[in-house]
């Protein structure tokens, strides 16, 4: 553990990497040690994506490897 660390800074990275790939709250919840998934999400609410956040992730997913259609001109 780098130093300074802690096993709660460990629990929230954990916590954290479990929400980023869309594990659901209730294992999420249960895996970190809460009580109730009420907890886990009122402690990682802001790490949730939004929907703005999904639909760019789709769009991106559908036309990432698209070229652009104006190509930026090097100066």
């Amino acid at each position: 553990m780098p130093d300074g660390g802690s096993t709660h800074d460990l629990r929230h990275c954990y916590a954290s990497a479990l929400i980023k790939h869309r594990e659901s709250v209730k294992d999420g919840s249960a895996l970190v040690g809460h009580s109730k998934p009420s907890i886990t999400l009122d402690t990682y609410t802001h790490l949730w994506p939004d929907d703005e956040d999904a639909t760019r992730a789709a769009v991106e997913a559908v036309l990432g490897d698209v070229p652009p259609l104006c190509p930026v001109k090097l100066a």
